[in-house]
């Protein structure tokens, strides 16, 4: 049994605010590498993006498996 505290959502919270700066450094590589630059912005930005990604993943399924067990 665990309890939902106000840091606990704050934690979450800037999980998911991570994906924005992650997802316009996505942008301006793609455009960079549109644009005549090197195929190591786009390259770079995604992998920034997938890291961004996984503590968003890692939460949900935490989330998921913790609602299987109280049920």
């Amino acid at each position: 049994m665990t309890e939902r505290t106000a840091f606990h959502r704050w934690e979450r919270a800037l999980d998911w605010a991570g994906l924005v700066p992650a997802g316009l450094l996505l942008l301006v590589g793609l455009r960079e590498y549109r644009d005549g630059g090197s195929v190591g912005w786009p390259l770079t930005a995604a992998l920034v993006f997938l890291a961004s990604l996984w503590p968003v993943y890692r939460g949900m399924s935490g989330r998921r498996s913790g609602a299987r067990r109280a049920s």
